[in-house]
């Protein structure tokens, strides 16, 4: 029987589960539970288990059966861990051993937990099995870590909470023998605020392995911030608490809202959250330390001359910590509706006029926060109105936590695996529009307060729902329906965003039918746009005398080229499918050709969202060399010289001289324009 300190249980089940560790009639403290395609670790030595116990794991699924693994193990104080992997659905899943203790790395940096786990991303169509992986205890570790890398020709890759599409981290099928990922979520998640003072704004320091919903509840559990709620927050967020900060600033991550004078008057920029980067800390060789090619830490304050290059460097750095710029925190209600058609949410108008009464762009001019969650083949749209509102508004249900819409937020695994088994085997085909239906119904009856059909209990009501910003800005949770989904940022003018969403409805809408008309549907989810500003570096709350630089890299990015075509903002679309359906591939190439081709000159410009699919051609994301030649050209065309896409590849690079932070998919990406 092989000997083990440790036990992982990965998530490759249909289930949210927990497991606690068995030995001997005994057991120890659970995991609690945690969603699909993630990974929890039990040390046995925390258990109160005797040296030599044989133990397992037993495996529970949220409302579930309880299932105690067939494959035991030893307990013994080496360090070595077992990962058993569980597979089915609620009312039948298997607890298999599938990672024997995998020994060590040669001289690895004692002390760092190292063991072997399979990475998957948040969609579960990109899985890796055995992955070297090590949780670095400080940023030190971290340092230690990078230096035992290069010096063994390992590359290294910061791993968070993995919910996210496009290859940034690693790529199907890579080899891993020589990957190293770095685990941020365990010990470098340290926060700590630094009120208002001297004409500064309050920051936050926080790790890079921090979730946002942590540290948002942080914030929130501050004194002095001064705002209608206690503590602090940001202008938006991103509608999952579970991603990683690093993760959050390596891809611009953002949420919904433009700046609404005079109703909203937060003292922050509302472009992304790498906007808000005060100062950043990165393992780095420093070209002009006296040991150059060794890694240490460094630190960029934001009016450093590189730091434009770290502020979204698409993995293509390890940053440790950064120090954010917060604002005092605010109530919000959000309103949701559900009966306000697509043809009065998105008509052309009139292009010299103020747009159509309740039309889009309207919604944005009047609330600025607004997002549309359209379900395929239905006629209205659920519609996300927010307000910052001080007190609570009569009618409004109170809400104390974040994730009010469970309706949307707790997809029954058995549906998720229903709909992947059609997928897998010819697509849905012309089941898709009453899916379509399946889903608005779904949302307008949840929203309502009613109970779901299989259900015995009604959802709370939550059209009119108000609260602290966390717990409003907070809606998506990992438990939703796995989708994957393409993403653009069209900059423009705020005076084009009616006419530049009625053409994107409009377009959407024809290859819709034009696919239907040859019995393919390749579309089974929602279509989900969004405005927000753009990274402009004047809104940053800079120290007398130094000045910001947009992040070079930003979707959102704000340069002489947004500025002399009075750029403001950005319209964000997405259009969501279930991994695998037929055709996708190709509606999403026609769909991305349509943007880059459309929004030239001074009309706008299309940049990816990183984390989404982009640059499709019909063997899938990420594989159209010629969408990647157009990204590098856009990140350069008339851009300053230290604006560049060359220029930030080079910065990058002059920081990382033994090539740490790489993968195969980063070295098609960062050629040269």
């Amino acid at each position: 029987m092989i000997q083990v300190q440790k036990i992982a249980c990965v998530n490759h089940a249909a289930i949210v589960m927990s497991f606690a560790a068995e030995a001997n009639g005994t057991s120890s403290a659970s995991t609690g539970h945690y969603p699909v395609n993630q990974t929890k670790v039990i040390d046995l030595s925390q258990s109160g288990f005797a040296a030599g116990a044989e133990c397992w794991p037993k495996v529970s699924a949220e409302a579930g059966r309880t299932i105690a693994s067939d494959d035991h193990v030893t307990f013994a104080m080496n360090g070595q861990t077992a990962t058993y992997e569980v597979r089915g659905t609620t009312s039948k899943f298997s607890v298999d051993l599938v990672g024997q203790p995998s020994g060590s790395l040669p001289n690895f940096p004692a002390g760092v937990p190292l063991a072997q786990y399979p990475y998957t991303n948040w969609a579960g169509d990109l899985t890796l099995q055995n992955v070297w992986t090590c949780a670095p205890r400080s940023p030190q570790d971290v340092v230690d870590v990078c230096n035992w890398a290069a010096a063994n020709s390992f590359q290294v890759r910061a791993r968070g909470f993995m919910h996210g599409w496009s290859p940034l981290t690693v790529i199907e099928g890579m080899s891993t023998d020589s990957l190293l990922l770095v685990d941020l979520t365990k010990s470098l998640n340290q926060m700590a605020v630094t009120p208002a003072a001297n004409g500064q704004p309050p920051t936050v320091r926080v790790g890079a392995g921090a979730l946002m919903v942590d540290l948002l509840t942080y914030l929130e559990q501050q004194t002095g911030g001064g705002g209608t709620a206690t503590g602090y927050s940001f202008p938006h967020t991103p509608a999952p608490g579970n991603l990683t900060v690093g993760g959050v600033l390596a891809i611009n991550a953002h949420g919904t809202a433009v700046p609404l004078t005079p109703y909203e008057n937060l003292p922050s920029g509302y472009g992304s959250m790498s906007n808000h980067v005060l100062a950043l800390t990165a393992v780095v060789t420093d070209p002009s330390s006296p040991t150059p090619n060794t890694y240490a830490l460094k630190t960029f304050q934001r009016g450093d001359p590189d730091i434009p290059a770290f502020l979204t460097h698409l993995g293509r750095a390890m940053v440790v910590e950064a120090v954010l710029e917060i604002v005092p925190n605010y109530n919000l209600r959000c309103l949701s509706y559900t009966n306000v058609p697509a043809t009065t949410l998105f008509p052309v108008g009139n292009p010299s006029g103020p747009p159509p009464t309740n039309s889009f762009a309207d919604l944005v001019q009047r609330y600025g926060r607004v997002e549309i969650i359209w379900f395929p083949f239905t006629d209205n749209p659920w519609l996300h109105l927010w307000q910052m509102t001080p007190t609570m508004p009569v009618g409004s249900q109170l809400v104390v936590e974040p994730y009010n819409y469970p309706f949307a937020d707790h997809v029954n695994p058995a549906i998720q695996t229903f709909l992947n088994y059609f997928n897998t085997h010819g697509g849905l085909g012309g089941l898709t529009p009453k899916l379509g239906q399946a889903m608005f119904d779904s949302t307008n009856d949840g929203l309502a307060g009613k109970s779901y059909p299989l259900g015995t209990n009604a959802y709370p009501v939550s059209d009119d729902i108000w609260g602290t910003s966390r717990n409003v800005l907070l809606y998506i949770q990992d438990t939703t329906l796995k989708v994957t989904a393409n993403g653009y940022a069209i900059q423009l003018n705020h005076t084009q965003l009616q006419k530049a969403v009625a053409a994107f409805v409009e377009t959407y809408q024809a290859l819709i039918q034009k696919y239907q008309s040859m019995s393919q549907y390749p579309v089974n989810s929602a279509v989900e746009i969004r405005a927000t500003a753009l990274d402009d570096p004047s809104k940053v709350g800079m120290p007398p005398g130094q000045q910001a630089s947009t992040p070079v890299l930003s979707s959102l990015t704000y340069d002489i080229v947004a500025s002399d075509n009075a750029w403001d903002m950005a319209l964000w679309v997405d259009v969501l499918t279930l991994p695998g359906t037929p055709n996708a591939n190709d509606f999403y190439a026609d769909l991305e050709g349509w943007l880059t081709q459309t929004f030239t000159g001074s009309t706008g410009r299309v940049f990816p969202e990183w984390s989404k699919g982009w640059a499709y051609s019909s063997a899938g994301p990420w594989t159209n060399p010629l969408f990647l030649q157009y990204v590098r050209s856009a990140f350069t065309k008339n851009r300053a010289s230290n604006q560049t896409w060359s220029w930030a590849a080079s910065t990058l690079q002059q920081y990382d001289a033994s090539n740490l932070f790489w993968n195969p998919f980063l070295e098609s990406l960062f050629g040269t324009t």
